[in-house]
């Protein structure tokens, strides 16, 4: 009679080797053991750098939900539903968007910096000259007065130094930039063959889902998927159409305040405006610093004064709107999201935290409205009082 597969491991486990051959497997084994544990930092740095090649696809799977909103618009609204010139005019609005971006922050940057520069020794001496009156008029002490005029005279080689130190370092980081714009293709083409075959796509996932899973289940996880991906777009598609309208409203304010640098500093905000709530100051910090270094701290003042502004008003009246039946969730949840979301994944994790936590908002309203039903109860009313009784008629 031969006994279970377990009953054979515990009595050969049981077993105090005592034969050449006992000895032959145990020390085989152990060899084998010692190598796999070699060997896992090796498999490590191979997953890793697995995962690092395939990261321009999920570039390109990103890319390719992003677009398939426009691609969904101007297939409704200029192409008469045909999705092949949709998508072509989905991704020549973002090519122009992209070289808008290069073409009015780059050249804009390069030049502030040559500007700050170039009056840095004015900056200085018109310093050297205010901190001399007033220690002067406040009667200070002319050793004190002469150290914090050779501080400030000292801190222009500072500074001069500190920028000519960093050359190498922006060398460095245009050259990695550079080396991105092979992913940057790469995702981009990823990003066309899957939104071109976005119809095919789907119907060999929902064929796979139902061939892995019974059918409740199979329309369980389709239904899932649904609402993710009608939080997704949603959420997506408001804060874009939010953005160029903050981009749009910072622009125009900019030129009617003639501040400097508003094209690319409203591209700026736009852009960072993605992000929910912290998104317009991010972008104000490096756009005041902008300013400021131009050698314009007054701009700079009335710039913030004009964020905080628009701030306000998108925040409290044109946001709310556009993206108030996109997510569900209360500012609190919101807060939640985001700061969650950006401790556990930068800022990536801040864009898209709002419509994670919809998802499982909507999942766990669900799964309560399910519960109170089964027990009776009415789940508009939070379970406070029992369904209604419908008599047949």
């Amino acid at each position: 009679m031969r006994l279970p597969k377990e009953e054979l491991m515990k009595n050969w486990l049981d077993r105090v080797p005592s034969t050449t051959r006992d000895w032959l497997h145990l020390i085989t084994a152990a060899a084998l053991i010692w190598l796999v544990v070699n060997a896992l930092p090796n498999a490590a740095g191979g997953v890793m750098a697995f995962l690092g090649a395939l990261s321009p696809f999920a570039g390109g799977i990103v890319l390719a939900y992003v677009l398939d909103i426009p691609t969904r618009f101007y297939a409704e609204k200029l192409c008469r539903g045909k999705r092949g010139p949709a998508i072509v005019l989905a991704y020549l609005s973002f090519l122009a968007v992209v070289a808008a971006l290069v073409g009015l922050v780059v050249p804009q940057l390069f030049q502030s910096i040559a500007t700050f520069a170039n009056a840095l020794p004015g900056y200085l001496e018109n310093a050297t000259v205010t901190l001399e009156g007033l220690m002067a008029d406040v009667n200070v002490d002319a050793s004190i007065t002469q150290k914090l005029t050779e501080f400030v005279e000292n801190s222009g080689d500072t500074i001069q130094e500190f920028i000519k130190n960093s050359m190498p370092a922006v060398a460095g980081a245009a050259g990695q930039a550079a080396g991105q714009v092979l992913n940057f293709v790469v995702a981009l083409a990823a990003s066309i063959y899957l939104l071109a075959e976005k119809e095919p796509l789907l119907r060999a996932c929902r064929a796979l889902l139902r061939a892995l899973f019974p059918p409740r289940a199979a329309a369980s996880v389709l239904s899932v998927f649904q609402l993710a991906n009608r939080t997704f777009s949603s959420y997506i598609g408001g804060q874009l159409l939010d953005a160029l309208l903050v981009g749009c409203e910072t622009f125009v304010a900019m030129l009617i305040l003639r501040l400097n640098y508003a094209p690319m500093i409203a591209v700026l905000v736009a852009v960072t405006n993605i992000i929910p709530i912290a998104g317009p100051y991010i972008g104000a910090v490096p756009s005041a610093l902008l300013l400021l270094l131009s050698g314009e701290p007054l701009q700079a003042v009335i710039f913030c004064i004009l964020i905080l502004v628009i701030q306000q008003i998108d925040g409290n009246f044109i946001a709310p709107r556009i993206l108030g039946g996109a997510t569900g969730i209360s500012g609190l949840w919101v807060l939640v999201a985001i700061i969650v979301g950006g401790g556990m994944f930068g800022i990536a994790g801040m864009v898209i935290g709002v419509p994670v936590m919809a998802v499982f908002a909507a999942l766990l309203k669900q799964a309560v409205g399910a519960g109170l039903t089964a027990r009776g109860l009415d789940p508009e009313t939070g379970g406070e009082t029992p369904l209604p009784d419908h008599d047949p008629d």
